[in-house]
């Protein structure tokens, strides 16, 4: 349910395949969504610190740490690679390492990735850069219309029901009201908090969350607020500027 919420949000997306496995039944889950959607994406073979003797070294470019690795870890790389090429095939999908990939727009690109050691992360964002500026230019331009999507809904210990939120488009504040979707119909409630995690944090490994008085475009979340508990995941949040907009959002 996650995971087909995100995709019909997204304009271009990452799939993350584990090198040493191969596609497996959520890939090809993930994968069908992304058809479904039309959403561009990009391949990240993860896990390649798992090869036998690999030399980790995530400040270089991966395809020069490759180049450093001995015969069997190349080999091993090589072999894996080209059976993940294979089982893209029959999903009916080219691919091709990134760095050998010639047609961005037919085929898809793998970039051999680490999130352990770190290998290959820089290339993964570069590409990621790269595709958006060429490929998704018109479609990425910031407007300043609220769009925003509930992704969860979560009880925090301390601060009662919390609703994770994306924010595609716009900005929100601390204290606007806003309109939720709810189990028994819509919620009206105030904005008591806006949080996110720290800088170069994961959201989801457990940290104090900074508290921000007002959040600006394409990033998730995390409002408090009461009467949340009711919140229908996977469905738009507005907000009221004038108590008169409140009946007609609702």
């Amino acid at each position: 349910n996650l995971r087909n919420r995100g995709s019909s949000l997204c304009d271009i997306a990452i799939l993350v395949v584990d090198i040493m496995h191969g596609l497996e039944p959520q890939t090809i889950e993930s994968i069908n969504l992304l058809k479904e959607k039309k959403c561009p994406f990009i391949v990240a073979l993860n896990k390649i610190d798992r090869l036998y003797d690999w030399k980790k070294s995530p400040d270089t470019d991966v395809v020069a740490t490759l180049k450093k690795q001995k015969k069997n870890t190349k080999d091993e790389f090589d072999e894996r690679a080209k059976a993940v090429i294979v089982e893209f095939a029959q999903q009916g999908l080219n691919a091709a390492l990134f760095y050998e990939n010639k047609d961005p727009r037919t085929f898809l690109s793998l970039v051999p990735t680490s999130a352990h050691s770190g290998d290959g992360m820089g290339n993964l964002i570069a590409l990621l850069v790269d595709l958006t500026q060429t490929m998704l230019a018109r479609r990425l331009a910031h407007c300043d219309e609220l769009r925003a999507q509930v992704m969860e809904v979560k009880a925090l210990p301390g601060m009662g029901t919390t609703i994770d939120v994306i924010l595609i488009n716009g900005v929100l504040r601390e204290g606007e009201t806003i309109i939720v979707p709810g189990v028994d119909g819509p919620i009206v409630t105030q904005i008591r908090g806006l949080l996110l995690p720290p800088p170069l944090k994961e959201l989801r490994v457990k940290n104090q969350y900074e508290k921000h008085k007002e959040v600006s475009t394409a990033q998730g979340v995390k409002i408090l607020g009461k009467d949340l508990e009711k919140t229908l995941a996977g469905l738009p949040l507005l907000v009221a500027h004038k108590d008169d907009e409140i009946p007609v959002l609702k």
